[in-house]
């Protein structure tokens, strides 16, 4: 159950990575989201660093007390 939890923390860092890519970068869904697209692309860049540093630092602290 933790290697899913693991694999699934992983891949919404990568959605929210690439959304935020994709909304900083370039016109997709600039119909939908008309306004402020460039602040919802970086606030989806800072959020998806922030959880992974936090999953990191998860990580590390549970490799320290299996030992």
């Amino acid at each position: 159950m933790d290697k899913i939890r693991y694999y699934s923390n992983f891949l919404m860092i990568a959605v929210y990575l690439g959304l935020g890519l994709l909304f900083f970068f370039t016109d997709i869904a600039s119909n939908t989201f008309p306004t402020y697209r460039k602040e919802l692309g970086v606030t989806m860049l800072v959020y998806s660093i922030v959880r992974s540093g936090l999953m990191i630092r998860k990580y590390r602290k549970e490799r320290e007390d299996e030992r």
